[in-house]
């Protein structure tokens, strides 16, 4: 089986994790009433913000406060 997040990581190069806030992520989850996918999670606390091939953008995941 393709582990497709470890492909993507690769293909993207060292992710700078810049703005990584697990608690951001509970607040979110919270909200939102569900919990996001682990993969997608770890794409956007290494990567974000980026836009990928033109149609994927992903933005940063922010606490209010």
């Amino acid at each position: 089986m393709t582990d497709y997040l470890t492909a993507a990581m690769a293909m993207l190069g060292p992710a700078p994790n810049r703005y990584a806030d697990p608690a951001a992520w509970d607040q979110l989850h919270t909200e939102l009433g569900i919990r996001l996918p682990a993969d997608y999670q770890a794409l956007v606390d290494g990567y974000a913000p980026i836009q990928l091939n033109g149609h994927l953008y992903l933005g940063t995941v922010s606490r209010i406060s």
